[in-house]
């Protein structure tokens, strides 16, 4: 995977015209700019220098073809913690679970699996490691599938696996990093939670978002990634120690059989 850098240079908008006129007509003219700026690269090679992102963007993205990790500075903003630093446990889950191990993960999900390290779409798994490995994805596809978003409408578990796993992953790799701080090894408790429990709630934390029903009905029709709610609710009932760290037992809403729960990697 390419190590970490900043661009090599920065893209020239000097061409796109923003006038105090209509945010219509400069949203016009900045897709004007973009379908002009890839229409330039018809017959170059790939630069693999370029960032598919802004810094100022809050989101983040693996990208296969490159086989690289773009975090973009805003993402590793904490919400709530943007001028002190959190401890551990927030950061762990938030910034190391659900950031860089879920986009480390995107490398070995259903489709980063397929291509190797030079971005080439080549299948490099042994047929016995595929095998077992969409075993395991096929369980996780129909979790999902039985998750109603809104009214009647069903998430669509083929559509969010790749998603759904990474977060999965993700939040497991988190959090057996996590496992090595000082927080988590002297069992320090902060606003009376267990560093488990501000884990696992930090996770949560990091999804606090509201949408409309039509906002959520929408996404789950045109989306790949599942709405904020199942996106904690998904992986937090696979894990085991979610259940032994709030005592959820088999009469809870949250509980799901231990031969169901997902564990892929």
């Amino acid at each position: 995977m390419d190590e970490h850098r900043d661009p090599d240079h920065w893209k020239d908008l000097s061409s796109m015209e923003i006038a105090h006129s209509t945010y219509v007509r400069n949203a016009m003219s900045a897709n004007e700019w973009h379908t002009r700026y890839n229409l330039a690269k018809f017959g170059k090679s790939v630069d693999r220098t370029e960032w598919d992102m802004q810094p100022q963007t809050y989101n983040a993205y693996y990208n296969p073809s490159n086989n690289e990790i773009c975090v973009p500075g805003c993402n590793i903003i904490v919400p709530g913690y943007e001028r002190v630093m959190a401890d551990d446990a927030i950061l762990y889950s938030i910034i190391g679970g659900g950031t860089f191990g879920h986009e480390i993960t995107h490398g070995f999900d259903d489709q980063g699996c397929q291509y190797d390290e030079q971005g080439n779409l080549n299948n490099w798994w042994t047929n016995e490691d595929s095998t077992k490995f969409f075993t395991k994805t096929k369980m996780i596809v129909e979790q999902f599938n039985g998750y109603t978003a809104v009214d009647s409408l069903h998430i669509n578990g083929e559509q969010t696996q790749g998603e759904n796993i990474a977060d999965l992953a993700g939040v497991m790799m988190g959090y057996e990093s996590f496992k090595n701080t000082r927080q988590f090894k002297e069992e320090q408790r902060i606003a009376g939670l267990t560093p488990d429990e501000r884990y696992f709630l930090g996770y949560a934390f990091g999804w606090m978002i509201n949408m409309r029903p039509e906002g959520i009905a929408s996404q789950v029709k045109s989306d790949v990634h599942s709405p904020a709610q199942f996106r904690v609710i998904g992986p937090l009932m696979d894990i085991s120690e979610v259940y032994a760290t709030f005592g959820i037992k088999s009469t809870d809403t949250m509980y799901r059989p231990e031969n169901m729960r997902v564990k892929i990697w």
